[in-house]
């Protein structure tokens, strides 16, 4: 048959599992948050060094066009002499 007492080692083991499972729950949500805002603070940073790699790119196109533009202008100053 079964004993329908409880005991207090059963209270105890119980009340270790419980306590257990919450601790282990704050935990995971503690470090879930901050995975979030490690996640957007990336993404800000992200974004930003894009911003910064398309200004780069637009100044190397300028720059090009300006080497590209002296170049010519050199050939023909050598064609004309």
């Amino acid at each position: 048959m079964i004993d329908k007492k409880i005991s207090l080692g059963t209270v105890l083991t119980i009340c270790t599992i419980l306590g257990t499972f919450i601790y282990t729950q704050g935990i995971m949500t503690s470090k879930v948050e901050s995975f979030e805002k490690d996640t957007n603070s990336h993404s800000i940073k992200i974004n930003k060094n894009q911003e910064e790699i398309q200004d780069l790119e637009i100044s190397v196109g300028k720059i090009e066009t300006m080497i590209e533009e002296r170049f010519n202008r050199l050939e023909s100053l050598i064609m004309e002499m």
